[in-house]
C-alpha cells in the first residue's frame, strides 16, 4: 500500500529558527478472510405437557488423539486453540466456560448456534489441515429429575492459518511552506509506504485496509500544520 500524504502549514516569522515536532496517527482497519466453523445443536422437547429447564451445554474439543484442548470465550487467552463465542440468543455465558440455554417449553424446540475460530497455531502448519473433533455435554433438569446426554463428536479439519507483518516507512524529508519567506510554497506530497509481509503457512485471501485521515495528536510547540492523504496505489 501506497498513500500519499500532502501537509500544509501557515506561514509564521521569527528571528531565530526553532525545531518543532509534531506527531501524527493514522488510524487503519485490516481484515481478511480467516477460517471458521459454525457449531449447531437443536434441542427438540417431544413432550406435550412438560418443560425442559436449567438446560447446560458445555462444548468440547479434542485432538486427534482424543486428547482435550483449550477453547475459550475470551480472545486474548494466549493458550487457547480455538475460540468460541455464541451466536443465539437463548444462549448465555457461565463463568466456566459452559453455556445456560433459555427453557425448551413443551412440543417445542431451541435452534442454537456457536462461532468457533480456531487459533494461529492450530493447523501445526500442516497443509492438509489438522483433525479435530467437537462434541457437547447437555444437562437439564425433566420433571425435578437431572439429565445428562453425551453429544456424539463431529470432526473439523483446521487450515493453516497467514500471519502478516507489517512494516511502515516514509520519505525521509519532507517540504512544505518555508515560514521565513513572505511568499507561500506549495506543500509538495511525500509517501508513506506499507510493506505486509505474510510468514505463516497459509495465504492471506481477501485482504483489505481502510484507512482514515491522519490525526495530529501531539503539538507542543503549536505548529500551524495539517496532513491529508490524496491518493493510494
Amino acid at each position: 500500500l501506497w498513500v500519499l500524504l500532502i501537509s500544509s502549514a501557515c506561514p509564521s516569522y521569527a528571528q531565530d529558527s526553532t525545531c518543532a515536532e509534531v506527531k501524527i496517527e493514522i488510524m487503519q482497519e485490516l481484515t481478511l478472510e480467516r477460517q471458521g466453523f459454525d457449531a449447531h445443536m437443536k434441542i427438540n422437547n417431544g413432550l406435550s405437557g412438560i418443560t425442559l429447564e436449567n438446560i447446560v451445554v458445555e462444548v468440547t474439543f479434542d485432538d486427534e488423539d482424543g486428547n482435550p484442548v483449550l477453547a475459550s470465550s475470551d480472545p486474548y487467552n494466549t493458550g487457547a486453540v480455538f475460540f468460541i463465542r455464541k451466536d443465539s440468543d437463548q444462549i448465555a455465558d457461565n463463568q466456566d466456560g459452559s453455556w445456560s440455554i433459555d427453557p425448551v417449553g413443551p412440543s417445542s424446540s431451541s435452534d442454537l448456534h456457536w462461532l468457533i475460530i480456531p487459533s494461529t497455531g492450530a493447523s501445526k502448519g500442516l497443509a492438509e489441515g489438522t483433525l479435530y473433533f467437537v462434541g457437547a455435554k447437555l444437562s437439564y433438569t425433566l420433571s425435578g429429575e437431572e439429565h445428562v446426554t453425551e453429544v456424539t463428536p463431529d470432526y473439523i479439519h483446521v487450515k493453516p492459518m497467514p500471519e502478516l507483518q507489517m512494516d511502515y516507512f516514509l520519505t525521509r524529508e519532507v517540504f512544505g511552506d518555508d515560514a521565513w519567506t513572505s511568499e507561500i510554497e506549495a506543500p509538495v506530497p511525500f509517501t508513506l509506504g506499507l510493506r505486509i509481509k505474510n510468514t505463516g503457512f497459509g495465504v492471506a485471501r481477501s485482504l483489505r485496509i481502510d484507512s482514515a485521515q491522519p490525526k495530529i495528536v501531539a503539538n507542543e510547540q503549536g505548529l500551524l500544520a495539517s496532513f491529508l492523504i490524496r491518493s493510494c496505489e
